[in-house]
């Protein structure tokens, strides 16, 4: 064997390694600074795509408590919570709701297709018994530090079909929307201060020096996750927690995303920290 060919396994074994039992394991929060002087002051944390097995207490305790600890006016949930389609080896919904409910910050949600695929309607009443408010193409009207803000949340486009209309009913800015699949962004023609997404896993596994090799979305890497600035509405993509298809991260760590809005004029540019 070369030295080139032991150089090319080791690497090989590592990149096996570090996609298996490192990355997807690990958690990290990112920030984003949103410029928005009617939500001035208000703090979102940002969850999606939890994929969480039925024992895996231990990582939601951790995604709890990360979360709290950023000290969010409010909590959003952004779908897919099953490990896979199969809900008897997932973790009981009502308990991921019960456990980020339990800090008294309101918690928001919308479903996202493997949700739908296995049994969505389940899925939504766990959530609603548990304190968490679902929106499918729906709103609801938020008290956030003495302020109104509209929440709207969007239906899966894959699996259910959105309805802009029905969702954005009798709404006013400042309005946050939550959406599983970002590719909804150009459909979107109400103004809104911000959208939130998922879906893509940020690509989930991401080669050095390349983009990712496959990201769930018809705009492709565009969409593959951050802060996405094309039109007036900004759109904050998700890389997730959770994985699908094959449990591996590479270069793409789990995230909770913390949103501060600030005043117009505090930053130069809307950046991630």
């Amino acid at each position: 064997m070369t030295k080139q060919t032991v150089i090319l396994v080791a690497l090989l074994l590592y990149i096996l390694f570090r996609s298996f039992f490192i990355e997807p394991n690990s958690l990290v929060i990112t920030n984003y600074k949103i410029e928005n002087s009617n939500l001035a002051g208000v703090r979102v944390a940002f969850l999606s795509d939890l994929h969480l097995k039925k024992n895996d207490y231990n990582r939601l305790n951790k995604i709890a408590m990360m979360t709290n600890k950023q000290y969010p006016d409010l909590i959003v949930l952004g779908g897919d919570f099953l490990s896979g389609q199969n809900y008897e080896k997932s973790m009981n919904v009502a308990l991921i709701g019960q456990k980020l409910g339990m800090f008294n910050i309101p918690v928001y949600a919308v479903l996202g297709q493997q949700d739908w695929l296995t049994d969505g309607t389940k899925i939504t009443q766990d959530l609603i018994n548990s304190g968490v408010y679902v929106l499918e193409n729906s709103n609801r009207r938020a008290v956030i530090k003495g302020r109104y803000v509209d929440i709207v949340g969007l239906a899966d486009i894959t699996t259910r079909g959105i309805d802009l209309e029905r969702a954005f009913y009798r709404t006013m800015r400042p309005r946050i929307l939550i959406t599983h699949n970002p590719d909804v962004y150009y459909n979107v023609m109400e103004d809104v201060d911000l959208i939130l997404a998922g879906h893509t896993h940020g690509g989930q596994f991401i080669l050095p020096f390349t983009p990712p090799l496959f990201v769930p979305s018809k705009f492709g890497v565009e969409f593959a996750s951050g802060l996405i600035n094309t039109r007036k509405n900004k759109m904050i993509i998700s890389k997730g927690i959770g994985t699908s298809v094959l449990p591996v991260r590479l270069n793409c760590k789990p995230e909770i995303v913390i949103v501060d809005f600030v005043p117009v004029g505090s930053i130069t540019n809307d950046t991630k920290k």
